[in-house]
């Protein structure tokens, strides 16, 4: 483990502190004590906007030359704005200052996971300075003034972070990553865990704004419920950096808020409520640490990279606003006991598909691993799979002799295993487009597969255990 990458890792893990603890700070104000002079649905899409916009003007050639000036002048619009909402008590003025702060979480994101040697305990290290806020401001509670000077200041320390790590990376001679050739599977593998988490964060906001429905001076929230929470994610980081990106804690994650529910009609007003509710909070704060480290593996190739990892973040807020416009629209237990039922029955879907999604993205057994050692420590791999693997050609001979596949049926195989569309597979093999689909008709028939996504599902899983086995033998 490189020492100096432990120490550069620390800019971005704290300015992500901040920025995180800026949007804690709008939830907890917004939704239970309501000191902020402005909406939440406002400011949580106003930050939605600036993430994006972020990860996006950050991805391009822009970063490489004016990346740090660019990071001060969003920072200091954001303070300018802070500053007059403060003045002029506008909530316009909020709602811009979200937009251009959320800016430079992307390129913060991206730099701490190209230098974190244990991304998953300094990025639950930055979770739990974000989040001990909640509790700050429940036993320190400030005016709404006061809030927003502390928001000022958090903004502008998370900026002043973001240029200074923009500009160790410009001075630095770093190894270009090359992008996966299996780029199509790296889609569909991002397309799948962005509905997961979108629902997962949909069903968690419907219960988490039940407990705030109830919230109230005769009956508060006390500020026990957080006490203990924020020291959950450096552990379930740290676990996460040594066993892997183990589905089972997501799968865990999604049965505390499944059971929430439940348990809350049972124990209302007693401090089993309380427990319960720590467990959700606690149960969507590691969902969020894990889909955030596995997104950023999947990218880890892409220039992108930044804008990836915030995909859960983005999810996150996008579905508390989805849901709170709901509630307010639709208010009641009727509406909110039918959404929740047509989510669960989503979960018995979607819960499906993580290790589909996962085998996809390489996150759970990286296929390439003999070509990407060079390039980047595989911190999100369990100890055993980062041992050496089977050659590529060895794996495609042993599963062709296994399911009968020919000799240009394996060519076939062995290029679909690349990424390659179907004009570059008939390109290279000078085949037509029909016989392709012969070929691929046959090879489906013979594993028992539906389609490619299927197939190349079941080459990982079949090399996984090829592996596993020689390893075993060694």
């Amino acid at each position: 483990m490189d020492p100096d990458k432990k120490i550069l890792s620390l800019n971005p893990a704290l300015g992500i502190a901040c920025l995180l603890a800026v949007q804690f700070i709008i939830f907890l104000e917004g939704r239970g004590l309501g000191t902020v002079p402005f909406s939440l649905q406002g400011a949580t899409a106003a930050f939605c906007g600036g993430i994006i916009l972020g990860g996006m003007l950050f991805s391009t050639w822009l970063p490489k030359r004016f990346g740090p000036v660019c990071a001060m002048c969003l920072t200091l619009i954001s303070a300018l704005l802070w500053t007059g909402s403060l003045l002029r008590h506008s909530p316009v003025f909020a709602y811009g200052a979200c937009f251009w702060g959320g800016t430079v979480l992307p390129p913060l994101l991206k730099s701490f996971f190209s230098r974190s040697a244990s991304p998953g305990l300094h990025l639950g290290i930055a979770f739990a300075i974000g989040d001990f806020f909640w509790l700050f401001l429940y036993i320190f509670p400030l005016s709404a003034g006061a809030l927003q000077w502390v928001l000022l200041a958090l903004q502008l320390i998370g900026g002043g972070l973001c240029a200074r790590c923009l500009t160790e990376e410009k001075n630095r001679e770093d190894i270009p990553g090359s992008v996966r050739k299996s780029d199509k599977l790296t889609n569909i593998s991002i397309k799948y865990l962005t509905v997961i988490a979108f629902i997962f964060f949909v069903f968690n906001a419907f219960v988490d704004i039940t407990f705030y429905r109830i919230h109230s001076p005769i009956f508060p929230i006390p500020a026990q419920v957080h006490l203990y929470i924020w020291l959950t994610y450096p552990v379930v980081g740290l676990l996460i950096d040594k066993y892997g990106a183990d589905m089972r804690l997501l799968l865990v994650c999604i049965g505390g808020v499944i059971l929430s529910p439940t348990l809350v009609v049972i124990t209302e007003g007693t401090l089993i409520y309380w427990l319960i509710y720590a467990i959700d909070l606690a149960s969507r704060g590691v969902a969020q640490l894990y889909f955030m480290l596995v997104f950023a593996q999947i990218g880890k190739h892409s220039p992108r990279r930044g804008l990836i990892a915030a995909i859960p973040n983005v999810a996150l807020i996008a579905a508390f606003l989805c849901v709170y416009l709901f509630v307010e629209h639709f208010p009641g237990t009727a509406p909110v006991a039918l959404w929740c039922l047509v989510l669960t029955t989503a979960f018995s879907y979607v819960s499906s598909r993580i290790q589909y999604a996962l085998t996809l993205s390489g996150v759970i057994k990286d296929p390439s691993a003999d070509q990407d050692a060079g390039v980047e420590k595989k911190n999100f791999l369990p100890p055993e799979t980062q041992k050496p693997t089977r050659c590529r050609a060895d794996s495609v001979a042993t599963f062709a002799l296994r399911y009968g596949i020919s000799l240009r049926e394996k060519d076939v195989l062995w290029l679909i295993l690349e990424g390659s569309d179907t004009a570059a597979i008939c390109e290279r093999l000078h085949i037509s487009e029909n016989t392709l689909k012969t070929h691929i008709r046959q090879i489906l028939r013979k594993t028992e597969t539906r389609n490619r996504n299927a197939l190349l599902v079941l080459f990982f899983n079949e090399e996984e255990k090829d592996a596993a086995v020689e390893l075993e033998a060694f």
